[in-house]
C-alpha cells in the first residue's frame, strides 16, 4: 500500500490533506500544496541505508581497542620471531614472564622506561638489588670471588639479581649498561653486542629465558616474588642491545629446543 512519508496534515499549513483524483498524490485544499506518495518497500530500503550509514559513522568514531599483550610481540625491527606468542603462555609462571616481556617491549620500549618500571613495580617482590635499595647486597655480590674482574670502571652496574633459591646471596647475575654477568666457578659474560638469541623455556611448572640458548646464562628462578622480572630483564637487555648498536642483527626469539642449530655457550 502507498502512504505519505509525512503525517496526514499538510506540513505547510497543517490543513487536512486529500487524495488526488488519480490517486497518485495528496493535495492540500487550503494552500494547494501537493505531495507524492512513496511505496512502503522503498521507504524501508531508504531507512535501512540511512541506518547503516549512521552505524558505520558511529563505529568509526569508537576508540580503537588497545592491543593486549596476547595480541603478540611488537618491535619487528628488533626481533626475528620464530615462535608464536600464544605458544609460550602454557602456565601461570610463563604468562607472568611473557606478558611482562610484551608490556615492556610494546608499551615502554626504552631501557630508561624499563629500568624505572623494574625499580617501581618489581623490586619489592623479588631478589632484586640496586643503588639505594638494599645496596649492600649488590656491593657484597660484586666483591665475591666469582665476580671479581667481570666488570670494569666503564660499566654502570644497574641491578644484582639473586637467583639462589637454596643459597641466598651466593648465586645470581648483574646487569650493567654494557653486559650481563652470571656468577659461577667462572663468571659467564654476555656482551649486548653478542646477544643473538632469547630462547624461551616455558614449561608449565617452570619458566626461564636463556640468553644465546645457554643454561648457564639464563634468566630463571629469582628468589622470592613472581616471575615477572624475568620478562622485564629480557626486555631491558634487548633495549640496551639496540640502543648501543641500532644497526645490529635482529635478536632471535624462539622456543628453547626448537632450533637444531642451537649451540651451548
Amino acid at each position: 500500500m502507498k502512504k505519505l512519508v509525512e503525517a496526514s496534515k499538510c506540513p505547510n499549513c497543517s490543513g487536512r490533506l486529500e487524495m488526488s483524483e488519480d490517486g497518485l498524490k495528496m493535495i492540500c485544499p487550503y494552500c494547494s500544496s501537493e505531495f507524492d506518495l512513496v511505496d512502503d518497500e522503498e521507504e524501508k530500503k531508504t531507512d535501512k541505508v540511512a541506518k547503516e550509514e549512521v552505524e558505520e559513522e558511529v563505529e568509526e568514531e569508537k576508540p580503537k581497542k588497545k592491543a593486549a599483550p596476547e595480541d603478540g610481540f611488537k618491535k619487528p625491527e628488533w626481533f626475528d620471531y620464530r615462535v608464536e606468542f600464544k605458544k609460550l603462555l602454557r602456565g601461570k609462571d610463563a604468562k607472568d614472564v611473557m606478558n611482562t616481556f610484551a608490556y615492556c617491549i610494546n608499551e615502554l620500549g626504552t631501557s630508561e622506561a624499563i629500568i624505572k618500571y623494574i625499580k617501581r613495580e618489581l623490586a619489592d617482590e623479588s631478589g632484586i638489588y640496586f643503588e639505594k635499595h638494599k645496596e649492600e647486597k649488590l656491593k657484597q655480590f660484586l666483591a665475591s670471588k666469582g665476580m671479581k674482574g667481570a666488570t670494569d670502571a666503564n660499566d654502570k652496574v644497574l641491578f644484582y639479581v639473586n637467583s639462589g633459591v637454596f643459597s641466598c646471596g651466593k648465586h645470581g647475575f648483574i646487569i650493567t649498561d654494557k653486559k650481563v654477568v652470571f656468577d659461577g666457578k667462572k663468571p659467564r659474560v654476555i656482551e649486548y653486542s653478542d646477544l643473538r638469541k632469547l630462547a624461551c623455556d616455558m614449561d608449565p611448572d617452570f619458566a626461564s629465558i636463556r640468553l644465546n640458548s645457554s643454561y648457564d646464562t639464563s634468566f630463571g628462578v629469582i628468589e622470592g616474588g613472581s616471575d615477572k622480572p624475568i620478562g622485564a630483564f629480557a626486555a631491558l637487555i634487548s633495549a640496551f642491545a639496540f640502543e648501543n648498536e641500532p644497526n645490529r642483527d635482529k635478536i632471535i626469539i624462539c622456543k628453547f629446543g626448537d632450533d637444531d642449530d642451537d649451540e651451548e655457550e
